[in-house]
């Protein structure tokens, strides 16, 4: 069965890596993890300042994570906002029940924890179904697009 827990700082070497992996999936000319210890302080940033950052572990073993950041709304500050940046089940441990329970527990530390809003978005060739988004209660708001220019 697979475990959420929250992310601590022995998860950070391992979190590091696997932010390398979702990079390159990402697939972009520059990489969003150009820098060890840049994503190292970042990651460890949610950590220590109570935004949302879970491990999903199989038989002990961590294969996946999710991570956000708590933040008010650029248009109205009244709206406290949980924005996920990140969401990355290893590929062996995929189709199995680590990317649904990770988002299950992401939505209910959310909710919490007083979010009123929770934005989530998909890569464009995530294996995630976006039924699964919208049967849990998101809905389909805008969609995002990236012109690389350099």
């Amino acid at each position: 069965m697979t475990k959420i827990r929250r992310a601590c700082l022995e998860d950070l070497d391992w979190l590091v890596d696997q932010a390398e992996e979702f990079s390159k999936f990402f697939g972009s000319k520059k990489s969003l993890f150009p820098d060890r210890d840049f994503a190292r302080n970042g990651l460890k940033s949610l950590i220590d300042n109570n935004h949302i950052l879970l491990v999903a572990l199989k038989d002990d073993l961590p294969v996946g994570f999710i991570g956000g950041y708590f933040t008010p709304h650029p248009f109205n500050p009244s709206i406290r906002t949980l924005v996920e940046t990140f969401w990355w089940v290893i590929p062996e441990a995929r189709g199995g029940s680590a990317g649904f329970r990770l988002l299950q527990n992401f939505v209910e530390l959310g909710k919490e924890e007083k979010a009123d809003w929770i934005v989530v978005s998909l890569e464009a060739h995530s294996p995630v179904n976006p039924d699964v988004l919208e049967s849990r209660g998101f809905k389909l708001q805008e969609r995002s697009f990236l012109m690389e220019v350099s």
